[in-house]
Parts: structure tokens; C-alpha cells; sequence
């Protein structure tokens, strides 16, 4: 339920009162010190915009895996195509409400600069080859084959200058994943 909450962006105490219960009722049951009844769950999960199902789902049955053999993946169109930077998604697993996505990203000749890219959850880049400089918020770090990075991808990011090419890097996504 906690994860629902801060996926959705909504304050416990603006929860509990959409829920028309108490804030302290709705931190007791999201620290599982309280038992909700059905009811309860019912306005919780309607004020969430979320079937009531999904706080019943076990997902210590989930033993999600991916393997992808050397050279291979599927390359995805993503935001960054339009500059030229080619995503391989080498990897995808779901696991509860955590969503994990690896790319292997290349930019060759072809590949524009662009670092004002936002997007939301966590992000780690490790460069494999090449170098560039890249952007994130006000630091621009120069970056060269085993630099690493992890940051918070809502302040502005990405390549701006392309040093030399190919330059092939792992970027890795971390979401909390949103259910309908």
C-alpha cells in the first residue's frame, strides 16, 4: 500500500482523508501494526485509483529472470532515438513494484548530444567505451571507459559532448511500477 501511495505522489495524511479515514489508522496499516477491514481497503483502493486486488497479489511466489545471451537484446525506440542513441534492452524484470530495465546504449558518428533528458526513478550508467562529457544538472562530468554513475534522473542529463565513438555505455532504469 506504501508503495502505491508514494508511486501515486499522495501524502499519507492526504490519502487518509480522500480514504476518509484517520492518518494515523492509515500509518499503522501501511506499517501492518493494523488489521483494515474490507471496507477500509475498499476506500483505500478506490482513493488510489486501484482495484482492491492488487494489495492482495503474493509476490514472494515471483521469481522473475531474464537472460540474455552475449550479443544479443532487442533494440527499443526510446526518447533518445531521435538524437541517435541506439538502446539495447538486454535484460526486464518486473518484481512486485519495482520495474529494472538494462540497456546497453551506443552512440556512433551519428549520435547528437542531449542533456536535457528528465525522466523519473533512479539511473546508473557504467561506461564500457569511449569518452564524452556528460551533463547532469549544473556538473558535467568527463567520462571514460569503467566511470560510473548514479543519480536521480528528474534534474536534467545526458551526453553533451561526444568525445570520441563509439562510446557504449550500461544505463540501468529503476521505476516503481504504476497498475491500472
Amino acid at each position: 500500500m506504501h508503495a502505491f501511495r508514494t508511486s501515486a505522489g499522495i501524502a499519507s495524511g492526504t490519502l487518509a482523508k480522500m480514504a476518509g479515514i484517520s492518518h494515523s489508522m492509515l500509518s499503522r496499516i501501511e506499517k501492518g501494526t493494523a488489521t483494515p477491514s474490507i471496507e477500509t481497503l475498499t476506500r483505500i483502493a478506490n482513493a488510489l485509483g486501484k482495484p482492491v486486488s492488487r494489495f492482495f497479489v503474493d509476490q514472494s511466489e515471483r521469481h522473475d529472470c531474464s537472460f540474455v545471451p552475449a550479443g544479443g537484446g532487442v533494440t527499443v525506440d526510446r526518447e533518445g532515438s531521435s538524437f541517435g542513441h541506439i538502446y539495447t534492452l538486454i535484460g526486464h524484470v518486473l518484481s512486485g513494484n519495482l520495474s529494472v530495465e538494462p540497456y546497453i546504449v551506443t552512440l556512433d558518428e551519428n549520435s547528437e548530444p542531449w542533456s536535457t533528458h528528465q525522466t523519473t526513478g533512479l539511473q546508473f550508467l557504467h561506461v564500457l567505451e569511449g569518452r564524452m562529457k556528460y551533463r547532469y544538472a549544473n556538473r558535467l562530468y568527463d567520462v571514460k571507459p569503467g566511470d560510473s554513475l548514479l543519480f536521480d534522473p528528474n534534474a536534467a542529463h545526458g551526453p553533451e559532448e561526444i568525445n570520441s565513438v563509439p562510446v557504449r555505455f550500461l544505463a540501468v532504469f529503476f521505476n516503481i511500477r504504476e497498475y491500472s
